[in-house]
């Protein structure tokens, strides 16, 4: 039986997020090639209207992002000053990845692919991991695994 406390849990959700924000940004000299490794090239050129330069910039705006929400795990544990919104925004993170999650597998329902079954599940676990942040202090608690 092994236990895995709440700290462990958004300890391993901000690695994660710094992982994300760094994989983000090695993406960048080859982002054409990674569109297309995901079936995404056509409809991201289509939504930055042509423009490449604009999928750059949203790029390197997900990285920062995943590495401000890996900060805040940090917040949730106590280890930083406490940040604004910090409960919000966990809530906000398990919120996200948990739809992600279920519409990656209705997806994956309909036309199967490993890339999209991955890619629907890390979300599952990242939400997993950013849980005890959405409790008030006092509620928060241990769990086992068996």
């Amino acid at each position: 039986m092994q236990i895995i406390n709440n700290e462990k849990r958004l300890r391993a959700g901000a690695y994660f997020h710094f992982l994300l924000a760094a994989g983000h940004l090695a993406c960048l000299p080859v982002l054409e090639q990674a569109f297309d490794a995901y079936g995404i090239r056509e409809a991201m050129t289509r939504m930055a209207f042509g423009h490449m330069w604009v999928l750059y910039a949203l790029t390197v705006a997900l990285a920062i992002a995943f590495a401000l929400v890996g900060i805040y795990a940090y917040s949730a544990m106590g280890h930083i000053r406490r940040l604004p919104f910090t409960r919000l925004v966990c809530i906000a993170v398990v919120a996200i990845y948990t739809l992600r999650t279920v519409l990656g597998l209705a997806s994956c329902a309909t036309h199967f692919a490993w890339l999209q079954f991955i890619s629907s599940v890390i979300p599952a676990l990242l939400a997993y991991c950013y849980w005890p942040g959405t409790k008030k202090e006092e509620d928060q608690v241990q769990f086992e695994i068996l």
